[in-house]
């Protein structure tokens, strides 16, 4: 029988399986890699709007971990939408004990604009996770957020990128999805800068949950690969042939991650 490694996402469950932990999931499998998942909250929520978030406790997300940890051997560790001050507490508890690679997918805010992390969580995002990360994965709009300034062009990705890299002291790749111009990642790790440019693709469909695959993309390839510029360059090239794989599911676009 056919063995596979493991790769770890802990994130949301978002019903539309448009974004959240659905979604790295597919993610995964499609890499190759058997899914192990780790929920911090349910959402009521559509295609473009969410009614409600129900955190689950610190307790059991700990329960959960440990669990995972006990039974399977997870090669790295992608976090999404972690939403309260408990759960931040426990999941950066746990994985202070662990090596292997942690990709943070930032989350601030849904599409929509519904808050998908409480204030009172921020400043433990910042001061207890970002440290224990091998990469952060801010989009413009979140990027802004954590600098109190608008991101505009190129220019202004690249010194945010550099900033945010310097503040934290980790690699950031910062997505430029938003960008008005062509889209261009540009990865900041150890003062050194890349840029990835790529073709808008499917510019007229509205297709959520690119940053969630992105970073679950990233978390499978740095669990294979040590140097960062190869695997962003490997995460992007996979996230533009999803894209052009983008299907509807009762006139909503998704994007499709099993071919």
């Amino acid at each position: 029988m056919k063995n596979k490694k493991a790769i770890l996402s802990i994130a949301g469950f978002d019903p539309t399986a448009g974004a959240g932990i659905l979604t790295d999931a597919s993610v995964f499998r499609s890499l190759g890699y058997h899914p192990l998942t780790v929920l911090t909250s349910i959402a009521a929520q559509g295609h473009s709007s969410v009614a409600e978030i129900q955190p689950l406790s610190g307790a059991f997300i700990q329960k959960q971990l440990r669990i995972i940890f006990a039974e399977f051997e997870p090669r790295a560790v992608k976090i999404g939408m972690i939403y309260s001050r408990e759960a931040l507490e426990e999941i950066s508890a746990f994985l202070q004990t662990k090596s292997l690679p942690i990709v943070l997918d930032s989350v601030i805010k849904s599409s929509s604009g519904f808050e998908l992390i409480k204030a009172d969580a921020l400043a433990l995002l910042e001061n207890q996770l970002v440290p224990l990360c091998s990469l952060i994965t801010p989009n413009l709009a979140e990027a802004g957020f954590f600098l109190d300034r608008e991101i505009r062009n190129i220019t202004g990705s690249k010194e945010a990128a550099i900033e945010l890299s310097q503040r934290w002291g980790r690699a950031v790749l910062l997505k430029g999805g938003h960008l008005k111009e062509e889209p261009v990642d540009i990865l900041v790790d150890h003062g050194l800068i890349k840029t990835f440019p790529h073709p808008r693709i499917n510019a007229d469909i509205n297709i959520r949950g690119t940053g969630c695959a992105l970073s679950a993309a990233l978390a499978v390839y740095l669990s294979e690969e040590s140097d960062m510029t190869t695997a962003v360059k490997s995460a992007v090239q996979f996230i533009g042939d999803m894209i052009k794989k983008a299907y509807y599911a009762d006139d909503k676009a998704v994007a499709g991650f099993i071919g």
